[in-house]
């Protein structure tokens, strides 16, 4: 029998297999490298920026987070994305996750559901005149509940889709055993689905956190003024405020930055089974 080392030696490494590798190495730089020179660039004075672009800087300039959390509003910016982003998550959840109850149990017919999954193959901004109507006539445009309403529309497809696939992996015969003992549909819910149904809420919710964070169009046009702005609308806004001081305006990014990479790296194991629950049928 062959040893683990006299195994290894004997292994080579197929040149496809290699150029693979190599594309997939160059892939992931290409990915690093803006974020690194956003990340180098924040704590670099304006001429440094232009000189040594990937190199440790000189001198750092930790005063440039400090102007950008003052400019264009930014602080109360930060205040409403995370009150938008997070309630509209919350909404989100709840509202798609009864949704998908009913598709994969009750409702489990094709046409309602692909109704739903067609939403995915939609873009925002095929849609975002027929939302700014709709919101206008019930009077919340410049309002946080408009923003948070289209935040939770502009997710519900895509949430709907993930959840079904992920409620018909969940053995009938655990809602059976709970009906069984008494238990309505709606307590069967709450208490039973929803704790089971944990990476399928993460993995929404994640997403949903991410692309509200990210957003930019919706608040651009739903939003007016500085009290309702966005963290991403108030770093646009930098730009035009500073448009030479880039280590200014890159330390606005790497704030925009930093929530998104957190909640990540906390959900990031979710993620996976989320979305890779509904792939195989036991």
């Amino acid at each position: 029998m062959k040893t683990v080392e006299q195994y290894k030696k004997g292994v080579s490494l197929h040149p496809v297999t290699a150029l693979k590798y190599l594309a997939l190495t160059l892939a992931g730089f290409s990915c690093i490298l803006p974020f690194v020179w956003v990340a180098l660039s924040s704590v670099k004075p304006d001429r440094e920026i232009y000189s040594n672009s990937f190199g440790l800087p000189k001198v750092w300039v930790w005063s440039n987070y400090k102007d950008a959390w003052k400019g264009a509003q930014v602080a109360t910016s930060f205040l409403n994305s995370i009150f938008y982003s997070f309630t509209s998550v919350a909404l989100l959840i709840l509202v798609a996750a009864m949704a998908s109850y009913i598709l994969a149990r009750v409702w489990t017919g094709k046409i309602l559901y692909n109704f739903f999954a067609l939403g995915i193959m939609i873009p925002i901004h095929a849609v975002i005149i027929p939302m700014l109507m709709i919101l206008r006539r019930l009077g919340l445009v410049n309002t946080r509940l408009g923003i948070i309403l289209a935040y939770t529309v502009a997710e519900l497809s895509f949430s709907i889709f993930i959840l079904v696939a992920f409620m018909k992996t969940i053995p009938r015969e655990i809602e059976e055993a709970a009906q069984i003992d008494g238990s309505s549909r709606l307590r069967t819910f709450f208490q039973i689905i929803l704790p089971i149904s944990k990476p399928g809420l993460a993995t929404i919710g994640t997403f949903a956190f991410i692309n509200s964070w990210n957003d930019l169009l919706l608040a651009l046009v739903i939003t007016s003024g500085p009290k309702l702005s966005t963290l991403n609308l108030a770093c646009f806004n930098l730009r035009g405020l500073y448009v030479q001081h880039y280590g200014l305006i890159t330390a606005g990014l790497m704030i925009m930055m930093i929530p998104v990479i957190v909640i990540y790296i906390f959900f990031q194991e979710q993620l996976v089974k989320g979305i890779t629950a509904g792939a195989v049928k036991s």
